[in-house]
């Protein structure tokens, strides 16, 4: 059953990505070949995977319990907690990490002034190269989701408020509890799950105006863009708290086992060198995406 799962989860990204250009040096689509770019910006995955720290200083309650999900679920190798600050296109060629996990975060983005504001813009920046470039995998999860967006062009506001409004954080959340949202498009984040998920929300910001390219995956009639994913690499975010789910109301916790599969995968095609395709997979490979099928 996990080796079947495993396909599945291959075949959803084979297919919803577009990797068949991603894996070696020359492949084949439609008898025609691609030449690949040498994968000049992609690192080989090490066993360490990060959850980047998003409130201000160098750790917080909400990192910790992200980790510790993470952690239960089976994330691979060893999770660290590293602050916004230290995430730079020239640490991550250092460390190599499997994938980033965006913690959620306590104040405004409009609040982040002086050093922290000029690092939560080095990191904006230095988080392009990380997806697009380097081809690291990257969850945001609530404050991170929103993070994500911001640093691919979006806009990010308060729900009651407009896009370039800046209000302080209310002692109750607008959105709170748990809420159902609504999936709009087939994905591997969503293998084994309904068209409804059940998830835990707190969030006072929400992301207004989605980047340029990027996928609304999921949403509900609070918020438009609970779920997004860039267009042809592995970067989710997901506005609910998906680090809180119980056996009774699971949905958050298979998202991030999904997620966790979906780094396996990637990393295994796209950022280990070692595993080019064989002639035998490039045509299997060939065969899936002529199907053009996504499951469930």
């Amino acid at each position: 059953m996990k080796k079947f799962l495993s396909f599945l989860i291959a075949l959803n990204l084979i297919v919803g990505f577009g990797y068949l250009n991603c894996g070696a040096t020359e492949l084949v689509k439609d008898g025609a070949p691609i030449q690949d770019t040498q994968q000049s910006g992609i690192v080989e995955p090490s066993s360490l995977w990060i959850v980047v720290n998003m409130f201000t200083g160098r750790t917080s309650k909400q990192a910790v319990i992200v980790q510790e999900t993470l952690e239960r679920l089976g994330a691979e190798g060893r999770g660290i907690i590293l602050p916004y600050a230290e995430i730079t296109v020239e640490n991550m060629k250092k460390l190599r990490p499997s994938f980033l996990a965006l913690s959620p975060n306590g104040i405004p983005w409009c609040k982040y002034r002086g050093k922290n504001g000029q690092d939560l813009d080095n990191f904006f920046k230095a988080l392009r190269v990380i997806v697009e470039d380097m081809q690291i995998p990257v969850v945001g999860i609530c404050g991170g989701h929103q993070a994500l967006a911001l640093a691919f062009g979006g806009k990010v506001g308060p729900i009651r408020g407009g896009e370039d409004d800046c209000f302080p954080y209310g002692h109750n959340p607008t959105e709170k509890g748990r809420r159902d949202v609504y999936v709009l498009h087939r994905d591997p984040l969503f293998l084994g799950m309904g068209k409804s998920l059940n998830l835990v929300e707190s969030h006072y910001d929400e992301v207004k105006r989605l980047p340029k390219g990027f996928i609304a995956l999921a949403e509900n009639k609070m918020c438009p863009y609970q779920i997004i994913r860039h267009p042809t690499r592995p970067a989710y975010g997901v506005q609910a708290h998906t680090e809180y789910y119980m056996n009774s109301r699971p949905d958050g916790g298979i998202l991030l086992r999904n997620f966790l599969d979906i780094v396996r995968t990637h990393n295994r095609i796209v950022r280990n060198p070692s595993a080019a395709p064989t002639p035998v997979s490039q045509a299997r490979d060939r065969g899936a995406a002529k199907t053009r099928k996504v499951m469930w």
